[in-house]
C-alpha cells in the first residue's frame, strides 16, 4: 500500500506539473498575442495622428487665408459705405462695389474616418479623444453657418450689385462713367451692400473662433507624438 501511494503521488505531481506548464505556455501566448495586438493598435494610433496633424496644419492655413480674404473685404465693403453714408464720393471711373468671399473648406478627412468609424478608440489619450469630438461638432456647425452667409451673398449682391455691374462699361464689380452719387443713393444697392457687409463680419468672426482649438489640438497631438 505505502508502494501504490507513493506512485499515485508521483503521478499527481507530473500531472500537476504538465498542467503547469500547458496553462503557463497559453498565458505566455496570450500575454504576447495581447502585446502584439496593442503594438499594433498603438501603430495604427499613430499614425492617424500623424495624418491628423497634417490636415489640421493644413486648416490652420487656410483658416488664415479665408480670414484674410473675408476680412479685407469686409474693409472695402465698409469704405464704400461710409463713401455712401458720408458723401465722400470716388470719381466714376474707380468705383468698385465689393461683393463675395474666400471660400473655405476645412481638411477634415482624417478626423472625419476617426468618429465615424469607431477607431477614436484607438487614441489612448482622453484629452486628444474628447477634443477630435468637440472640434468635429465645431466644424460642422461653423460650416453651416458659412454656407448660409455665402447664400446671404449671393442672394442679395448677385441680383443688384452683378447685376448692375454688368451694364456697365468696366467689367464685372466696376462702374464706370455712371453717377456715383445716384448709384450710392440707391437704396437697394445699399442694402445689398450692407447684406455684404454683415455676412463678411460673421464669417470673420466664425471662421476666428476656430483657430484657437485648431491651435489646441495640434498642440495636444504634437505633444503625444513625442511620446512615442
Amino acid at each position: 500500500m505505502p508502494l501504490i501511494r507513493l506512485g499515485s503521488s508521483l503521478d499527481w505531481k507530473r500531472f500537476l506539473g504538465e498542467l503547469v506548464l500547458i496553462v503557463g505556455g497559453v498565458l505566455i501566448a496570450l500575454a504576447i498575442d495581447s502585446w502584439w495586438e496593442g503594438h499594433q493598435e498603438r501603430e495604427q494610433e499613430m499614425a492617424y495622428l500623424d495624418q491628423l496633424l497634417v490636415d489640421l496644419r493644413e486648416t490652420e492655413d487656410r483658416l488664415h487665408t479665408s480670414i484674410a480674404g473675408d476680412s479685407a473685404m469686409l474693409d472695402r465693403v465698409s469704405g464704400v459705405l461710409d463713401r455712401a453714408f458720408n458723401g465722400h464720393l470716388p470719381p466714376p471711373d474707380s468705383l468698385v462695389l465689393p461683393t463675395g468671399y474666400t471660400q473655405f473648406r476645412p481638411l477634415s478627412g482624417t478626423q472625419a474616418a476617426l468618429v465615424q468609424s469607431g477607431d477614436l478608440r484607438l487614441v489612448r489619450n482622453d484629452s486628444i479623444r474628447f477634443q477630435v469630438i468637440a472640434y468635429a461638432a465645431l466644424i460642422d456647425a461653423t460650416e453651416t453657418i458659412l454656407r448660409h452667409a455665402e447664400t446671404l451673398i449671393w442672394s442679395s449682391t448677385d441680383r443688384v450689385i452683378l447685376g448692375r455691374a454688368r451694364h456697365s462699361q468696366g467689367g464685372a464689380g466696376r462702374w464706370a462713367g455712371i453717377d456715383v452719387a445716384a448709384a450710392l443713393g440707391d437704396p437697394e444697392v445699399v442694402s445689398a451692400l450692407q447684406v455684404q457687409a454683415a455676412a463678411s463680419q460673421t464669417r470673420v468672426r466664425n471662421l476666428g473662433r476656430l483657430q484657437g482649438p485648431t491651435s489646441d489640438l495640434v498642440r495636444l497631438i504634437k505633444a503625444e507624438l513625442r511620446r512615442r
